[in-house]
């Protein structure tokens, strides 16, 4: 079970694009959070599963003392149980300190930064409060990260404000030393015909620059890519991106309550217009759970006839088709335009470096089969 915890509704940025609603100083108690650490280990010992815990916000680490209190003891709790526990966590990065690293590394708590590329993609949206852009405060603190974690994963947005800047912004953080990034349309948006032109130049730019990248020997992840190669070498059955919303995921609200996945955990005056699977005193709540699951894994409305619907397609997020169009089964009508363009370019690439037999894409899709067994049986992505 992977579950993710929000340790607060606050946030010390204002990002336009984000979706986890209202920020406001509601933070998970002690005594939830030691809740919290328990429910979860004490899922996963009756799974015979690891204790996986996702630290996420708000911004997590303005709830400092929640999160060590949190680690601490489901550490205690798993070792008792005689499970795994294993720390993570999404953070804007602005509030980590040398001391925070420290606690991150004697706890094998991993983290993925959300930046949106070089400081005119990011500023456009990344701002605090009073309208400020955080690119050079995060940009100092760049360095670090990568000392104490050199696979690091970034979390880039790109949205209709900042897509004139994608390509520029994705280069730059490779050049910073980069190597795992995770690329995502804000599909909530409305995108216009301008947009999607505009998002179709950049992502040709970002595929050169890419393949001249795998062409040179850097062995690098980049989910507009990888993701679709991956899925598409594997088909339906193998594919990586499915939603797993109320399967081994959900997410942990401050007050203890429990939603399918981050986009629900609503605590305002729209609480109630949300899915709720339980809380962490009475445990998961069968029927919600079993409705949940079964919405999220039926077949897409639009998206039997499309001939992308074949695991290339990044179809497959319930929370953020509810967020979009207020259907878990409907996607955005801006996610359909942003495959379009992105599945061809995908293939463009992968299709290239297929023909080169390059050693870091064969690596990727085929890690158990030897590059002459695969020339012999003539595999292809």
């Amino acid at each position: 079970m992977n579950a993710l915890v929000h340790l607060t509704h606050d946030c010390n940025l204002r990002c336009p694009y984000c979706f986890t609603g209202a920020k406001f100083a509601r933070e998970m108690t002690a005594e939830t959070a030691r809740r919290t650490a328990e429910f979860v280990v004490d899922y996963a010992k009756q799974h015979g599963q690891p204790a996986v815990f996702s630290f996420f916000g708000g911004e997590p680490m303005m709830a400092w003392d929640v999160l060590t209190e949190t680690v601490l003891h489901a550490e205690r709790a798993a070792e008792a149980a005689g499970v795994t526990a294993i720390f993570r966590m999404n953070t804007n990065g602005l509030l980590i300190k040398p001391a925070h690293l420290a606690f991150f590394e004697e706890h094998d708590l991993i983290f993925v930064l959300s930046i949106d590329g070089n400081r005119a993609m990011h500023d456009t949206e990344r701002v605090t409060e009073g309208g400020a852009g955080s690119f050079d405060v995060l940009a100092a603190k760049l360095p670090g990260f990568l000392e104490h974690n050199p696979g690091l994963t970034a979390s880039i947005v790109v949205t209709p404000a900042n897509v004139i800047h994608a390509a520029d912004g994705i280069r730059f953080l490779f050049e910073q030393g980069l190597r795992f990034l995770i690329v995502k349309p804000d599909i909530t948006q409305p995108w216009s015909a301008d947009n999607v032109a505009e998002l179709e130049r950049q992502y040709e730019r970002v595929a050169d620059d890419y393949l001249a990248r795998l062409r040179n020997g850097d062995d690098l992840y980049l989910n507009l890519f990888d993701d679709k190669w991956i899925n598409h070498a594997k088909g339906l059955e193998g594919i990586s991106i499915r939603c797993d919303v109320g399967t081994s995921q959900i997410s942990i609200a401050p007050s203890g309550n429990i939603y399918p996945c981050v986009r629900w955990v609503r605590e305002e005056a729209e609480e109630d217009t949300v899915p709720k699977l339980g809380d962490v005193w009475q445990g998961l709540l069968a029927e919600p759970l079993a409705k949940i699951r079964a919405e999220s894994h039926a077949p897409k409305q639009p998206c039997s006839s499309c001939s992308y619907n074949d695991g290339r397609c990044a179809n497959e997020c319930a929370c953020e088709h509810y967020s979009a169009t207020g259907r878990i089964d409907t996607p955005a009508p801006a996610l359909c335009e942003h495959e379009r363009v992105m599945v061809p370019i995908a293939d463009r690439v992968g299709n290239t470096l297929w023909r080169e037999q390059n050693p870091i894409f064969m690596r990727k899709l085929y890690p158990h089969v030897g590059l002459t067994q695969i020339r012999r049986e003539g595999a292809k992505p």
